[in-house]
């Protein structure tokens, strides 16, 4: 039985972009054999791939909400007990979490603010297609077929960004073709949250790896290098 094998640690019409189906023979994870299989009775395992909260990677605390049934109850009222401490007191913060159920090529994205309505993942919940808070990624993107990089998402506040020109710059930093980023509005081109301190986070890996790597921080910080090449 396999188990696909995840590792973390404002459209602009007049640019051109690449966009790579997540279902192609290079896709943006590889499986492996699992050492435990799944008893038939027994729900498809869910596995977070990557999770940010305030401009700080919680992987690992999103992980351990999973239930035993392979369910994951997002309360964003009462998360911030849970994810402590608190990278931005006293403001109202965005989670982003990256997922997949075992036995499935869709890959799933989260991202939500604080205040708003739970949010219950579960296993039949994408039998027809995800719920309207949870967003199915169908494609990654690169700057050609041939670059190194593929950008999986890209988030700004509670926004999606796609904006050609912001995923090629994003990608050659990554590929080391450029300085450091200041992750400000003029970058990514849009204020995503007016009056807000935002945060955002960037999901992505080197074609040659199996690793899906998450970088993240605060509007107006700058995109350093806290990652691997493996």
């Amino acid at each position: 039985m396999k188990f696909e094998d995840w590792e973390s640690v404002s459209d602009d019409k007049s640019e051109k972009s690449t966009y790579h189906s997540l279902d192609e023979p290079t896709p943006a994870y590889e499986k492996r054999e699992v050492t435990v299989p799944r008893r038939p009775d027994q729900p498809a395992r869910l596995y977070v791939v990557g999770a940010t909260w305030g401009g700080v990677n919680v992987t690992e605390d999103i992980r351990s909400m999973v239930s035993a049934s392979e369910t994951l109850i997002l309360d964003m009222h009462t998360i911030w007990r849970i994810l402590l401490p608190d990278p931005m007191h006293g403001t109202t913060k965005t989670l982003t979490v990256l997922y997949q159920y075992e036995d499935s090529d869709r890959i799933h994205l989260i991202n939500t603010t604080e205040y708003v309505t739970p949010i219950i993942v579960f296993p039949t919940a994408h039998e027809h297609g995800a719920p309207a808070s949870l967003k199915t990624l169908d494609r990654s993107w690169k700057a050609s077929p041939y670059s190194p990089v593929e950008i999986i998402a890209v988030l700004y506040g509670p926004q999606r960004i796609e904006t050609p020109s912001v995923l090629q710059e994003l990608s050659k930093f990554f590929e080391g073709r450029r300085g450091q980023i200041r992750m400000t509005n003029s970058f990514f081109k849009v204020d995503a949250w007016p009056g807000r301190k935002k945060s955002w986070t960037v999901y992505f890996r080197f074609t040659q790896s199996k690793r899906i790597q998450c970088v993240t921080g605060l509007e107006d910080g700058a995109l350093e290098l806290p990652w691997s090449r493996d």
